[in-house]
């Protein structure tokens, strides 16, 4: 694919973001490398969401590249709006340093599951955002604590530097929101060995949110936000993590990789050069998993044949191990083994792709159904009210088990669920 051919104009819509300017600055730099002409149509999360929606069930789609949430990618997928990508170009090949996230970017339409060595790649990736512990590496110096492989290490390190209002030890999102409290419980689902289903790439989807497993993980989670959390911890949002970060007032917070962007900022933060970062911890005998939450760049069928074909020039230009690197030079989120062990990922202000390194091929997805929207919504009430206090880890694991099954039993899949958890 030659970038020096004269190429349809392309549109592309994009939620606005932290790392939207970085992006920006990439189409930019695309458009004076290659003459060739890009759009960006920027919106609100939820705005984007509509319009990708609308535009793939038009008779013809306003834009040539959607830029589609790692959460609400599956309806993309299972609704068959996406061109696989082989079908623009069948020579074009994924680059092998991008990463494939828990196998998010293929779809296996015969057995309707992700799996990229079954299925079809549909979508590059353009933005990793997955969750990393940000951490106040200066106190861990001053007090000598070492970084922590355990949830219950952390939970040590935390107990140690709680002083609260002053300081608190751990800050996790915890609030109701479109997916808010579910993505910061993941990490402790999965590692701890739960799941939400029993074996969903085969097609099992008997609902295990109620397991011993995910038990134990809502118990560690409740623990750090009544031991060692704020106060009103279950209206915790985002935006008031990073707030306590970069005031001074928090020892550690779980946030997307892609805020680390403001922990540097003397304009926004007092705490410029303290902020560390490490990998999500885990159980014992289980991996660390952090969740994922990125972006996906992908061609909608219902397009003109030439504006696939620029589309996909777009997408393959991205992913070159060079554009990676520039990307992170732009501030951009690159999505590349070939940015994070290049050198600009050694210098000290970049200090966080290091960490990338090693979180990115651990990171895992949600779920991979377009229910997705209706099993979110259960979760965020179920796991809000147990921060709350208005309902028991117990009772409220039962209740989403029972909830999510329904939703599944509605939808036609093969499933059911564990017998009811015992107080």
């Amino acid at each position: 694919m030659s970038y020096a051919d004269e190429l349809a104009p392309i549109n592309i819509v994009i939620n606005q973001s932290p790392w939207l300017d970085g992006f920006a600055g990439l189409v930019d730099l695309y458009e004076s490398e290659t003459g060739n002409t890009v759009t960006l149509d920027v919106n609100p999360y939820a705005g984007s969401l509509e319009k990708q929606r609308n535009a793939v069930r038009s008779e013809q789609s306003e834009y040539d590249i959607l830029i589609v949430n790692g959460i609400f990618y599956p309806e993309m997928y299972h609704g068959g709006f996406l061109e696989p990508l082989k079908n623009v170009d069948p020579d074009f090949k994924l680059d092998p340093q991008i990463y494939t996230y828990d196998d998010t970017l293929c779809y296996d339409a015969v057995n309707k599951t992700v799996n990229c060595e079954t299925g079809d790649l549909l979508t590059i990736p353009v933005n990793p955002n997955i969750t990393l512990m940000f951490y106040r590496k200066d106190l861990y110096e001053q007090n000598g604590l070492k970084i922590p492989e355990t949830w219950d290490e952390l939970m040590a390190n935390a107990k140690a530097l709680h002083n609260p209002p002053e300081m608190i030890g751990m800050m996790q999102r915890s609030a109701r929101a479109t997916i808010s409290i579910t993505w910061d419980y993941w990490p402790y689902l999965i590692s701890h060995g739960g799941s939400l289903f029993q074996d969903e790439g085969n097609g099992d989807f008997s609902v295990t949110i109620n397991s011993p497993e995910a038990r134990k993980a809502l118990e560690t989670y409740v623990a750090f936000s009544k031991e060692v959390g704020p106060e009103n911890p279950a209206s915790m949002e985002q935006g008031d993590l990073i707030q306590y970060l970069v005031t001074g007032r928090a020892a550690h917070a779980v946030l997307p990789a892609a805020a680390q962007s403001q922990m540097d900022d003397p304009n926004k933060s007092i705490v410029a050069g303290k902020i560390g970062y490490m990998t999500i911890p885990h159980a014992p005998g289980h991996p660390s998993a952090p969740a994922l939450g990125h972006w996906l760049g992908g061609i909608p069928k219902n397009i003109a044949q030439d504006h696939k074909v620029a589309a996909l020039a777009f997408l393959d230009w991205f992913q070159k191990p060079e554009t990676q690197i520039a990307y992170a030079e732009m501030g951009g989120s690159p999505v590349s083994a070939a940015a994070y062990e290049s050198d600009f990922a050694d210098k000290p202000e970049n200090r966080y792709m290091l960490t990338m390194r090693t979180a990115s091929p651990t990171a895992r997805r949600l779920w991979t159904i377009p229910e997705g929207s209706e099993i979110v919504a259960v979760l965020e009430v179920g796991l809000n009210r147990v921060v709350a206090g208005e309902i028991s880890v117990v009772d409220s694991l039962n209740n989403m088990a029972a909830e999510i099954e329904k939703i599944m039993v509605d939808a036609g899949y093969k499933t059911g669920r564990l017998p009811d958890l015992a107080n």
